[in-house]
Order: C-alpha cells, then sequence, then structure tokens
C-alpha cells in the first residue's frame, strides 16, 4: 500500500478515536448534539414563531430541516477542523516523508464518516416517527453525500494552506460558516425569499445539497438532469484547482512555522 494512503488511514483512524470512540460520551454527543440542535430550532420556529413551509405541508417542518440540517453539520465542521490541520501539525511535516495533503484529508474524511452513521441513525428515526423515507433513493443520495464530502475536502485543502500564511483564517470561519448556514434556505423554503432576491441564492453552491437530498429522501420526486451534470461538473473541477493551488503552496509551509 503506498506510504501515503496508510498514513491518511492511520491519521483518520485516530481521528475516530480520540473524538469520537475512546469516551462514551464522545460518541453520544456526535448524535445528541445536532438532535439537541433540532430540538431548539423546531421549538423556535414551530411553537414559537409556528413558521411553516409550503414545500413541508405533507412532511411536517422537522423532517425537512432535518434532512439538510444533518449534512450541514458534517459539512460545516469538517471544514473548520480542516482550517487548522497544517498548522496543528507542523510537528511532523517536513520531518516526515509524506505528503501534506494528508492531514486536512484524514480530518474531513473522519468526520464525514461518523457524521454519516449519525444521519443514517436519523433517518432510522424519522422513519420510526411517522416520516415516509424514500429509502430506495438513498444510493443516489448517498453520492450527493460524496458531492458535499469532496466539497468540504477542497474548501479544506484550500483553507487549511491559507491558514498557514494568514493564522486570522482559523478565527474568521466560525461566524462565516454561521452567515452561510443561515444563507441557505435550510431552516426555510426558496419558495419564502422574494421573486426578486430568489436568482441571487443560486450563488449558494450549497443550495444544490439541501434541495437535491430533500428531492430524494423526502419526496422521492428526484430526477437526474443538467443540473445534476453541472453540479458534479464543478465540484471536481473545483477539487483539482484546490489540490493544485495546495501543493503549489505546500513547498513553504515551512518557512512559515
Amino acid at each position: 500500500m503506498n506510504k501515503g494512503v496508510s498514513i491518511f488511514l492511520e491519521l483518520s483512524q485516530r481521528e475516530i478515536k480520540t473524538r469520537f470512540l475512546e469516551s462514551f460520551s464522545g460518541a453520544a454527543w456526535l448524535i445528541l448534539q445536532p438532535l439537541l440542535l433540532l430540538l431548539i430550532y423546531s421549538f423556535v420556529f414551530v411553537i414559537i414563531f409556528k413558521a411553516r413551509v409550503p414545500e413541508a405541508d405533507t412532511t411536517g417542518f422537522v423532517p425537512y430541516l432535518a434532512i439538510a440540517f444533518w449534512p450541514w453539520i458534517s459539512f460545516s465542521e469538517s471544514v473548520l477542523r480542516s482550517v487548522s490541520a497544517i498548522t496543528e501539525n507542523t510537528e511532523l511535516i517536513g520531518k516526515v516523508a509524506l505528503p501534506s495533503e494528508v492531514f486536512p484529508a484524514a480530518t474531513v474524511s473522519a468526520t464525514f464518516v461518523m457524521h454519516l452513521a449519525g444521519y443514517l441513525v436519523v433517518l432510522l428515526v424519522l422513519t420510526l416517527t411517522g416520516t415516509a423515507i424514500h429509502w430506495l433513493m438513498l444510493i443516489p443520495a448517498l453520492i450527493v453525500l460524496i458531492m458535499v464530502y469532496i466539497f468540504a475536502l477542497s474548501l479544506g485543502l484550500f483553507l487549511s494552506s491559507l491558514n498557514v500564511f494568514v493564522r486570522d483564517f482559523e478565527h474568521v470561519m466560525p461566524p462565516l460558516m454561521t452567515l452561510w448556514f443561515f444563507g441557505t434556505p435550510i431552516l426555510y423554503s426558496i419558495e419564502l425569499i422574494p421573486e426578486n432576491l430568489r436568482q441571487y441564492m443560486h450563488i449558494n453552491p450549497f443550495l444544490y445539497f439541501v434541495q437535491t437530498l430533500r428531492e430524494m429522501l423526502l419526496f422521492g420526486t428526484w430526477r437526474p438532469g443538467l443540473d445534476d451534470l453541472i453540479a458534479l461538473a464543478s465540484i471536481i473541477i473545483f477539487g483539482i484547482l484546490a489540490i493544485r493551488f495546495f501543493r503549489r503552496l505546500s513547498p513553504r509551509f515551512e518557512d512559515f512555522f
């Protein structure tokens, strides 16, 4: 096995063990944190504000929120943790013969693996509580989740390399991700946006993932088309550009440690 791949797998396993599996609280919190956030948002928007989403009349607000909320948690946590993946491993970079990209890659991969398990639990809970999840759409939904993973990994490579030279990135990204969250129709439907502003929502790359996963798992109405090919091609191109950008900067990392 290639040495880089071997170290990547070892780092991913270490990340999963130290963050999630070495203690009961770590594994439990992986499931409980998003569920608690989901309950809070549901209480605020359903009970207090009595929010209604036209698209969710047949499914209910909670499933409508949950289908999109969990992938966002996976994406945002992966990106935020990967920003400092290089600066946290300075003692290894340059001293061990391995590609530097394995560090952000391992961080993103470990986070996604564990949150994918949590997502399956959420889908099961929704099913047991009466929501008609379209399980036959799970395979194409997994392809969409892989696209989310590639997008997160690409951003992680891009931001972790920049963070070596501009350390403020790891402090700036959390509020930016919060802004991105509220700018994405996770808590609401895009149909509630004024029509003259709705076109600008399509600038948000995460909009595709939110809408497609809901179409697949909640409504079972997804039909592959040109939009899906454009999204897939865009993710692949961005990934290629990100790895090239990372490798262009990586030879100078040690100068800024």
